[in-house]
């Protein structure tokens, strides 16, 4: 099903999205678009690339999980909001397992008095299949159960164009 069709058959629920294939750009855009159609679209829209900033977006996680000594939350205003994770088959083992924990909060359990607001969707991209990530044991499959709600998969471009 085209990402257009997906976005408005979604557009109004929170599910989580994962989008596969395609380059960094085009990921991003499709994000931008399930979050501008959403009911959280004058919520903050935060892109983490996975790749190069995994210590800001564990900072993130542990503060949105409540775990001690967290310190200062990186992405302030994220509350009712969407947080794309690109590159999400380079997310560090920690991470995973703090947006695992981060699941529970998105499936509605209330905060802990020192938790603070969370995102109310996570799309997460990758240009290759996450289950390949799985299957090679680099990806919690459990995780991957719970963000693979809509799956939106986008043309791989030819070698050289980025």
């Amino acid at each position: 099903m085209p990402s257009a069709q997906l976005i408005r058959l979604h557009r109004h629920s929170l599910t989580n999205v994962v989008v596969v294939g395609g380059t960094a750009t085009r990921r991003n855009e499709v994000a931008r678009s399930f979050h501008r159609e959403s009911p959280l679209r004058n919520g903050a829209f935060f892109v983490v690339d996975a790749a190069t900033d995994d210590d800001r977006l564990r900072q993130a996680l542990a503060a949105w999980t409540g775990a001690p000594g967290s310190g200062e939350h990186p992405f302030a205003g994220a509350a009712h909001g969407t947080l794309f994770i690109d590159n999400g088959d380079r997310l560090s083992a920690e991470s995973q397992r703090l947006l695992l924990a981060l699941g529970r909060r998105l499936l509605g359990e209330p905060a802990q008095a020192r938790e603070v607001p969370c995102p109310g969707r996570i799309i997460i991209g990758s240009a290759r299949p996450l289950s390949r990530a799985v299957a090679e044991g680099t990806f919690l499959e459990t995780l991957y159960d719970a963000l693979d709600k809509v799956r939106v998969e986008l043309e791989v471009p030819p070698p050289g164009e980025h």
